[in-house]
């Protein structure tokens, strides 16, 4: 179920780019960037020309210091007349002092304190365990210890939604993990999403090595 491209009239697509992230202290074009600097230092998220890495995300040392980015325009809609697939590769340095959130959500400026609407994987501050969730009018289900996170360690968190059955497949470095039917926002728009966020006083990093999101219409 992986996509890598699509084209066609009825196709929307976004792949992230070291262009679109810049140069340092500078918002990524294109997207709606929150972040909390309480702590030294800046929250930023840059381009990195690190082979097997297209940017990273540092935040400020402070405990829930980081950043919330969203893709501009509410433009992914997970209806019956549309196949939608998210993907990411990323690593993280400090996995159980960091909170991640990515997928899809409407906009909110503070994804990991709850979101009304959202497809996503979620992993919290205290644990590694990666969490896959779908989320309707703040109606949740949600599947624990779908995988786990490892210091410093590529991860591959995929999701694909078949909008002939009503259905979103969660993938992790490959395999299916979860299968979800509930709770499927399919009376909103939703916006490619990231959220990270330190879990102490540190300025912990996560390097994306790329995020990609394609809808098919039919």
């Amino acid at each position: 179920m992986r996509l890598v491209d699509a084209v066609g009239s009825t196709v929307y697509k976004y792949e992230l780019r070291p262009d679109i992230l810049g140069a340092t202290t500078t918002d990524p074009r294109g997207w709606t960037s929150t972040v909390v600097e309480a702590g030294s230092g800046t929250t930023e998220w840059d381009a990195n020309d690190t082979a097997g890495r297209v940017g990273t995300i540092t935040c400020a040392a402070n405990e829930n210091d980081g950043g919330s980015y969203q893709l501009l325009g509410e433009n992914i809609e997970l209806t019956s007349d549309q196949d939608v697939y998210v993907g990411t590769k990323l690593q993280i340095n400090d996995v159980d002092q960091t909170d991640l959130f990515f997928g899809l959500a409407v906009t909110d400026t503070a994804l990991l304190g709850g979101v009304a609407d959202a497809v996503y994987f979620e992993s919290v501050d205290g644990s590694a365990a990666i969490s896959t969730v779908t989320e309707k009018d703040s109606t949740e289900t949600q599947n624990d210890s779908a995988g786990t996170l490892v210091d410093a360690t590529d991860i591959l968190l995929e999701f694909y939604f078949d909008g002939s059955s009503s259905t979103v497949y969660f993938f992790i470095d490959g395999s299916l993990v979860n299968t979800h039917t509930a709770n499927i926002p399919d009376d909103e728009a939703l916006r490619l999403t990231i959220e990270f966020l330190t879990g102490e006083a540190t300025a912990n990093t996560c390097n994306v090595q790329f995020m990609r999101v394609i809808q098919i219409g039919r």
